[in-house]
């Protein structure tokens, strides 16, 4: 590792004079990025998973219980009413639905969606449960359309604003009161 012949003093100095001082240009145009392949068909536009938010302290993601309080708020407002909030193990609790968190980077594929709905179905004492999975990734078609088969819901979740939208067709469907009211009634299992 090379050695520099500053001192402590100037490099604190150089420092605190920020990118002007290391010649630095940064600025210009953001690069464009294509919608990714998940949230075409959502009827959701780049950037608008955050429209109407008001993320904390900037991009700073949301803590783990003021994420689960919003995640709760709207799972309930979108007729998901049997649901309270648990513990750090299993933060949303419900005896008809099974909530899963994947908070992974990578979209959870149909085989992670079929073991967690497997996962959800076990999860029933007399009744098997239907899932909810609740992911800050997105999700692909075929996973998608293999959670509309078992009557899944799956959700994005975004950790700035802790706003959610529905990634499968079912989940886009219960929709919140305001936002399109005729869509309340959920089918029967």
């Amino acid at each position: 590792m090379p050695r520099a012949d500053a001192s402590v003093p100037e490099i604190v100095d150089v420092l605190g004079r920020g990118l002007k001082a290391w010649d630095l240009e940064v600025g210009g145009e953001p690069a464009e990025t294509d919608v990714p392949d998940w949230m075409e068909d959502l009827g959701v536009g780049h950037g608008e998973l955050v429209k109407g938010s008001t993320p904390v302290d900037g991009r700073r993601s949301l803590g783990p219980r003021q994420l689960t309080e919003r995640v709760l708020d709207q799972l309930t407002s979108r007729g998901f009413v049997d649901l309270e909030e648990g513990d750090a193990e299993t933060p949303i609790r419900s005896q008809s639905f099974h909530i899963e968190w994947h908070n992974r980077a990578k979209n959870p594929s149909t085989s992670e969606v079929q073991r967690l709905n497997g996962l959800a179905a076990a999860a029933g004492e007399y009744v098997p449960k239907r899932l909810i999975a609740v992911t800050t990734a997105g999700i692909s078609r075929p996973a998608a359309d293999f959670a509309d088969t078992a009557k899944a819901f799956v959700f994005c979740v975004d950790r700035t604003s802790g706003r959610l939208v529905g990634l499968d067709s079912r989940a886009r469907e219960a929709r919140l009161p305001d936002t399109h009211p005729a869509g309340q009634d959920l089918e029967p299992w």
